[in-house]
C-alpha cells in the first residue's frame, strides 16, 4: 500500500508539472502554444501518461505536427483549475 501511494504522488506530480509548465507558458507567450517533441513524451512512459490524462479530462490541448511532435497549450479549463482550486492538476 504504501508503495502504491507513492505511485499515486509520482503519477499526480508529473500532471501538476505538466499543467504547471503550460499554465506559465500560456502567459509568457501571449496564448501561444509550446512544442513538445516526440522523443520528450516518448523517453517518459509516466509523463507520456500525465500528457494523455490532462487532454483526456480537457485541461490541454495537444495537436500533432510535422515530426511526430506536439502543440501544447492549456485550455481555459485548465486555467481555470489551477487558479480556482490552486491546484495543477
Amino acid at each position: 500500500m504504501v508503495e502504491r501511494m507513492g505511485q499515486f504522488n509520482r503519477r499526480r506530480g508529473h500532471r501538476r508539472e505538466v499543467l504547471g509548465r503550460l499554465y506559465d507558458s500560456w502567459f509568457a507567450l501571449e496564448g501561444e502554444p509550446i512544442v513538445i517533441t516526440a522523443e520528450e513524451i516518448d523517453g517518459e512512459p509516466e509523463k507520456k501518461l500525465a500528457y494523455r490524462y490532462l487532454a483526456e479530462k480537457g485541461l490541454i490541448r495537444m495537436n500533432p505536427v510535422e515530426g511526430g511532435n506536439f502543440e501544447v497549450s492549456i485550455t481555459v479549463q485548465g486555467i481555470d483549475r489551477i487558479e480556482m482550486t490552486g491546484e495543477n492538476e
